[in-house]
């Protein structure tokens, strides 16, 4: 057939359709073909990488064969789409390969600087001191330098201060936490001795009598652990 109206259809009993095949290659063809002319000369000079595929693609169709002849009409739109293809990459000029943008410049590259701009005092004049004499502009100048210096010097020192306390505060902090821990420790050795001195006094069998300091007390008693009742070491 020669026809060259061929719309592409989503209705069920055109999908089946014998000219189905034909009208979605024309449709193909058709937006290879505008696709050259919108974005030939707006790739950055990667155009002949971008449609190289494309290229390869239309290549393959040969639409001169004469062993498998396409339509005249196929073959015009095949022919239309490789010259939009053709011209697009010619607008390429030489450039590195696969280089899709261009690079970032000096400016793009620097680091931008955080260091204030510093303005010379003695050349600025504010609108404050505008019809003031000379003399007296100076002095409002020196006095609002000294004041901002002041609170400069009193904001480092309020930092500085608040830093120091910090530090002493831990430093207090961690002393205590030894002493609190190894405090912790001697009460619990304490209290381990006291009930074991307690279990051997519920055992009985001789082993203790009373308990806590009542044994010692009735062992300084009968003289038994070396110590009298006045609390002398018994040589």
């Amino acid at each position: 057939s020669d026809e060259i109206d061929l719309l592409v259809s989503i209705e069920k009993d055109k999908i089946d359709g014998e000219a189905m095949p034909t009208a979605i290659l024309c449709t193909t063809l058709r937006l290879v073909e505008m696709i050259g002319k919108t974005y030939g000369g707006f790739l950055n000079n990667a155009e002949a990488e971008v449609f190289d595929e494309i290229s390869r693609s239309l290549l393959s169709l040969k639409p001169q064969s004469k062993s498998s002849p396409l339509p005249k009409f196929v073959a015009a739109e095949v022919t239309k789409a490789a010259q939009s293809i053709s011209s697009a990459a010619s607008t390429s000029a030489g450039r590195l390969p696969l280089l899709r943008r261009s690079g970032a410049t000096a400016g793009q590259l620097a680091i931008k600087s955080l260091a204030p701009r510093m303005e010379d005092p003695k050349r600025y004049a504010m609108s404050k001191d505008k019809g003031k004499s000379q003399r007296q502009a100076i002095l409002d100048r020196n006095r609002r330098e000294y004041k901002r210096e002041h609170k400069a010097a009193t904001r480092e020192l309020r930092l500085d201060a608040a830093f120091i306390e910090n530090e002493r505060r831990k430093s207090k902090e961690k002393r205590d936490s030894k002493a609190r821990e190894q405090r912790h420790k001697n009460f619990a050795w304490l209290e381990q001795e006291q009930a074991t001195m307690n279990q051997q006094v519920r055992m009985g069998g001789g082993l203790l009598k009373g308990g806590g300091i009542g044994a010692a007390k009735a062992k300084a008693r009968s003289g038994k652990i070396g110590i009298k009742k006045g609390g002398k070491l018994r040589n």
